[in-house]
């Protein structure tokens, strides 16, 4: 395959394709304009990194994902996905809840510009989940340990609070910049506050959120976008401490010291976006990365159209 970063100049120039070039083919303004049936599809691909002084931590995950466009009505638009062909870099069980997903569906709605509105039709995606856990619990119906794992998992992830969780962090990142308003081509930015997953509880981390137009393909059929989220180093530290203090109270060990809310922790999100001018997604890659004392984390999500 080519080198996918030689594409990456892409989008635009006529005002007659579907109307996101505007002013002298310098600005987007990205919007889907999809129609009931189309479909698409996709690889997913996810590289997990751990390092430290002493150790070295890596998984790899790929699954396809169809595209299907079931509604629209109004300004909302439903959207299905289907999840299947997950793979692993290991052939033993792996203790993630993807692991047990195979033909699993998940709706959802989003407004006409490409928003996230809602999911809906949950209780499909269970049970969805639940058969294809079923036939992956009886792969290991002697092995009583692996066995409790994955009823682990499933007593986890089969409810409607947790459902979702697998799946949403795809969903943000394929619709991340759809409705942020225009983008233009002198390298101005949209700057807004927003919130990141928490690396120490389930509160939101807050962030600030710098977008920017890349560039306009030549072929005036695509263009490429950028995000950066940064993480409030202050309120990290917070996090950081107040987990140390919860911890040394469940221990019964001694409270962490005040010094440690000095303890800098570097939490960044960069995504980059090739789309087209009908809204679908060419590819996408997000690089979480995270450096906190003497531990580097990086996670890598790209998806491609097949």
């Amino acid at each position: 395959m080519k080198n996918i970063f030689t594409y990456l100049f892409l989008f635009f120039t006529s005002v007659l394709s579907f109307g996101q070039i505007i002013e002298g083919d310098s600005i987007v303004n990205p919007k889907i304009f999809w129609n009931v049936n189309d479909v698409k599809n996709y690889i997913f691909k996810t590289k997990e990194t751990k390092k430290t002084a002493e150790t070295f931590q890596q998984e790899e995950i790929s699954y396809n994902v169809r595209i299907n466009i079931l509604d629209v009505f109004g300004d909302e638009t439903t959207v299905l996905w289907t999840y299947e062909n997950v793979k692993f870099d290991s052939n033993n069980f792996v203790n993630n809840p993807l692991y047990l997903v195979d033909k699993v569906t998940i709706k959802y709605v989003i407004d006409a510009q490409g928003r996230f509105l809602r999911f809906e039709n949950i209780p499909q995606t269970i049970t969805d989940y639940l058969a294809s856990a079923e036939v992956i619990k009886n792969e290991y119906f002697n092995q009583t340990e692996i066995q409790s794992k994955i009823q682990d998992l499933i007593n986890i992830y089969s409810t409607p609070e947790n459902i979702t969780r697998i799946f949403e962090k795809d969903i943000r990142q394929f619709h991340l910049f759809f409705g942020k308003g225009k983008f233009d081509t002198k390298g101005s930015t949209i700057e807004f506050n927003s919130y990141m997953d928490n690396l120490f509880s389930t509160s939101p981390t807050p962030a600030k959120t710098s977008m920017k137009l890349n560039e306009i393909a030549y072929t005036g059929t695509n263009y490429t976008i950028n995000a950066l989220q940064m993480a409030d180093k202050e309120w990290l530290a917070n996090s950081w401490f107040n987990y140390l203090k919860q911890l040394s109270e469940e221990l019964e060990t001694e409270k962490p010291d005040d010094s440690r809310l000095q303890d800098e922790i570097i939490y960044n999100v960069n995504t980059t976006s090739r789309i087209k001018d009908n809204g679908w997604i060419t590819y996408s890659s997000e690089i979480k990365t995270v450096n906190f004392q003497d531990t580097n984390y990086t996670l890598v999500r790209r998806i491609e159209m097949d």
